[in-house]
């Protein structure tokens, strides 16, 4: 894919990233990125990405602000918050540097290195007693949102929305680091994205095409985790663990089978806006969408053993076969 691509996808991408998850976990990335560009420029090349560095100290310190008030006007949940988005950023750009891998990997290390500083730091200057103050303003958001979804929904949905009240919070108050996780997987790509088109010295390819998203044959074991917590009596840390595992590994087979799906439309003539459309409907009805994000994991983790696109890629080159 060109890094010159146009503009438009990326840009809707990151108003749709606005509206689900805090904008610096783009922006203060981002701004990392344009800094350490020039930074890591080649001798031969002295004065180049110059002006991406004012655009960069734009970004940050919006994003640092962003970030204040978040912190400023919230209780821990949100110091927690905007301290995560600091160290995974920290620890993203060190990777970028010190690492030359793919942008997946990078991120999951980020990811777990920024999970990981935060959770230490939650527990120096809170203790123990801070992981229930969090879990309960989790629960209370989560509350809050749940609220609203059901004062906007149309009468008809009204007593299905009062049915799915509770399961729905526990479920979000359970899955919030996952959930989180998945935000920064998302943040971090956008990010890596926009740097490339904002400055003459990338720091490394831009993402592969969607329809060749693949990830590690090892996730399935995430999935394997969150059966066994469902299934098996155990304890409430090991029940956290395995569910935010397998809710992440279960959004990356989603994608996974999303891109299996798009492979072979596009082999069988169905256009992608089609696909867009399609994919709106099962978003607006809730029954569809039921169907189609598990028969997307299922595809996905399947892909595991049979690989489809290879398979599909196989057929077209050999026919006869």
């Amino acid at each position: 894919m060109s890094v010159r691509h146009s503009w438009w996808r990326l840009l809707l991408a990151t108003l749709a990233f606005v509206l689900w998850a805090h904008p610096s976990l783009v922006g203060l990335p981002c701004a990392a990125l344009l800094l350490i560009g020039p930074a890591n420029a080649p001798s031969d090349r002295p004065g180049a990405g110059g002006p991406s560095i004012p655009l960069a100290a734009m970004i940050g310190i919006l994003s640092v602000a962003l970030l204040w008030l978040t912190a400023a006007g919230g209780g821990r949940l949100a110091a927690v918050l905007s301290a995560y988005i600091v160290l995974v950023t920290a620890a993203f750009a060190s990777l970028v540097l010190l690492r030359p891998e793919p942008i997946l990997k990078r991120a999951l290390r980020s990811i777990l290195f920024g999970g990981l500083a935060t959770a230490l730091l939650i527990q120096i200057v809170w203790g123990t007693d801070g992981w229930s103050a969090i879990g309960w303003e989790v629960t209370r958001e989560a509350s809050y949102t749940m609220r609203w979804v059901i004062e906007v929904s149309p009468p008809a949905w009204i007593d299905a929305m009062y049915a799915l009240y509770e399961p729905m919070v526990r479920f979000v108050s359970l899955t919030w680091p996952g959930m989180l996780a998945l935000q920064t997987l998302a943040g971090l790509a956008i990010a890596w994205q926009l740097h490339l088109r904002l400055t003459s010295l990338p720091l490394g390819a831009p993402l592969a095409r969607f329809k060749d998203f693949a990830i590690g044959d090892g996730w399935v074991w995430g999935i394997v985790a969150w059966i066994v917590v469902l299934i098996l009596p155990v304890s409430s840390a090991l029940q956290v663990a395995g569910a935010n595992l397998g809710l992440i590994a279960g959004a990356l087979y989603v994608l996974r089978g999303a891109a299996i799906v798009m492979t072979f439309a596009e082999a069988f003539g169905v256009s992608s806006v089609m696909l867009v459309i399609f994919a709106a409907a099962a978003a607006a009805l809730a029954v569809p969408l039921l169907f189609v994000l598990p028969g997307l994991c299922t595809l996905g983790i399947t892909d595991t053993w049979y690989q489809y696109r290879r398979r599909l890629a196989d057929a077209q080159h050999n026919p006869r076969k």
